[in-house]
């Protein structure tokens, strides 16, 4: 008796812990390698113009393609900030969809990442004039000398446009996971 309680116990707890399914997915914060489709630029593009990615290589997760070359990553310009004085323009995109090659749609939620952020341009602009400021110093005993410096005046050029060409290698941030 004590034999089939066992069995029957053993039985239960090797089919509930072991059933656990997995299934193959590209996880959240991974970059993928797209190239623009056209060139951007913030002087033809506005708020929400829909922009179009393509994967230049194959992206595997153990034996199967998740991505193919060739897939288009489409996205809409999120934040779109025109150049004043001082300051470049600025520009952010997200992706929305993955259209395969085979002309299958799916959704994918991510972000462009630039050369180093998720914004294009926003920097400041270099200073127009200078200018020079004397610092009075007596060094070792001698009652004369000092340093002259420039400094910005505050007045600075005016921005300019940014923008992305077509051979310029970008990233695809996913903010969920994405399960093939």
């Amino acid at each position: 008796m004590v034999k089939k309680i066992l069995l029957i116990i053993l039985t239960l707890f090797f089919t509930n812990t072991f059933c656990i399914a997995w299934e193959a997915n590209i996880p959240k914060g991974s970059l993928i390698k797209v190239y623009t489709k056209s060139p951007l630029n913030t002087r033809n593009l506005e708020e929400g113009s829909r922009v179009f990615f393509i994967s230049p290589c194959d992206v595997w997760i153990l034996e199967q393609k998740a991505i193919e070359k060739g897939d288009i990553f489409e996205g809409y310009v999120s934040m779109l900030k025109m150049p004043v004085q001082g300051v470049n323009a600025a520009m952010s995109i997200n992706i929305d969809s993955l259209v395969k090659t085979n002309g299958e749609k799916r959704n994918l939620e991510g972000k462009i990442i630039f050369s180093s952020s998720d914004v294009l341009g926003g920097n400041l602009t270099n200073p127009a004039t200078y200018n020079t400021t004397i610092h009075p110093r007596r060094v070792y005993g001698n009652h004369w000398g000092g340093t002259l410096q420039y400094v910005p005046s505050g007045e600075y050029e005016f921005g300019s446009h940014v923008g992305v060409n077509s051979r310029d290698s970008l990233f695809v941030q996913l903010e969920e996971d994405f399960y093939i």
